[in-house]
């Protein structure tokens, strides 16, 4: 048997004792020694893993990277097109929607001028620009407003279609122009009806010691004097004022990349983390997703080397029914530990203040700010400086 193969044969046989163990409620391996075994058995196999593409990328890279093979027909791509346009910010998508018809009539204006001849000029039409272009380009000027005119539905172009190619071309283009003006008109109501993105997530989240877990500790029902760190992560509505919504379900994954012996690629597998607050049913202004990290949470006595050798990324969802509308609403953020998005020790700043007046005040913008656990003065979490990082977990009595 090769060196290679006891290896990983020898970590599997730890896996399959801590199964059976844990079964009859007498584990007694180590977390940790067990999770940084499993951590080489994957590096191992990862390196000897060929003919994968993603092995030396990591974090949201490695995600992305994933390519997706599939047949795809020329309504499924539309309809790709479709969704891609609703998901483009407001002035990108006003943009490409006023864009639109002036693309469409540059394309037909070149398909028109190999058929100039087919394009009858009416008695008695009188541009402003006679006399001052020459003959070619004044023609070819009238076939670009003949053009555009088809293409935003507003007619009066100073030229006339009359060979069958222009004929056909002007119905062609005609056609376009309406399919566009459909597919346009759906988006449009779609983005006014609600937000494209009607949940705004922190750039960041935090492993720290949170004051509700010190709370919840102090409870009967809770061993008394013991404290765990908390996953964190805050979420505001994009309209705080006017949006509400209602049976909001959240769900934080914890995920990575996995090699089986013998096999060729890795996989991603995930685990859902048990959440404070898993389902919400009246949301306004926002919340924060909350993960104890206590003797059942997978991330239990987990330094952030080890999260970080093993390229752990967190990925938080939230569904929901927009209540105005009653309109289905779905969000998505992925936190990479590889790309720097989990923060140590840190807390976030308050939104709801007290202002001069004595009324409270939710501050949008400090969505992204924080503060260390020891310090006053708030600092912008999307900014360049990141803090140094605890190396181990703390567990206080």
């Amino acid at each position: 048997m090769r060196p290679e193969w006891k290896h990983d044969v020898s970590i599997w046989f730890l896996a399959f004792i801590r199964r059976h163990l844990d079964v009859v409620g007498h584990c007694c391996l180590n977390v940790l020694t067990f999770e940084r075994a499993m951590s080489l058995c994957v590096c191992a196999v990862k390196s000897k893993a060929k003919g994968f593409e993603n092995v030396g990328l990591r974090g949201k890279a490695a995600i992305r990277a994933v390519k997706v093979r599939q047949h795809d027909s020329v309504l499924s791509k539309l309809h790709d097109v479709y969704i891609y346009a609703l998901r483009l910010p407001l002035s990108t998508f006003v943009l490409i929607t006023f864009s639109s018809p002036l693309i469409l009539s540059i394309l037909f204006t070149g398909f028109y001028l190999l058929d100039m001849e087919g394009f009858h000029v009416p008695e008695g039409a009188q541009p402003w620009w006679d006399g001052v272009v020459p003959g070619l380009v004044e023609k070819g000027i009238r076939i670009f407003i003949f053009s555009f005119s088809l293409s935003t539905n507003f007619g009066g172009a100073t030229v006339e279609a009359r060979s069958p190619c222009a004929l056909l071309l002007a119905n062609l283009n005609t056609l376009m122009a309406q399919l566009m003006f459909v597919f346009f008109s759906g988006a449009v109501f779609h983005r006014l009806s609600q937000p494209v993105e009607p949940v705004r997530w922190s750039m960041v989240a935090l492993i720290t010691d949170d004051q509700y877990a010190e709370a919840e500790s102090r409870l009967p029902a809770h061993e008394a004097h013991k404290t765990y760190k908390s996953f964190l992560i805050r979420l505001n509505l994009v309209d705080p004022q006017q949006l509400i919504l209602i049976e909001c379900h959240f769900e934080l994954v914890c995920q990575r990349f996995l090699t089986l012996p013998g096999q060729p690629t890795p996989f991603i597998t995930g685990i859902n983390l048990k959440l404070v607050r898993p389902r919400v049913s009246y949301l306004k202004y926002g919340l924060i997703i909350r993960h104890i990290i206590d003797e059942t949470s997978p991330l239990f006595n987990m330094d952030i080397e080890a999260l970080h050798n093993q390229d752990v990324s967190f990925l938080a969802t939230v569904s929901a029914l927009e209540k105005s509308s009653m309109q289905p609403v779905f969000s998505e953020m992925l936190y990479a530990v590889t790309d720097g998005d989990i923060m140590w020790d840190h807390q976030f700043d308050d939104q709801i203040i007290t202002d001069n007046s004595g009324h409270l005040v939710f501050d949008f913008k400090a969505l992204n700010k924080l503060r260390p656990l020891k310090a006053e003065k708030p600092v912008n979490g999307d900014g360049p400086e990141t803090p140094q990082p605890k190396k181990t977990w703390q567990k206080t009595s």
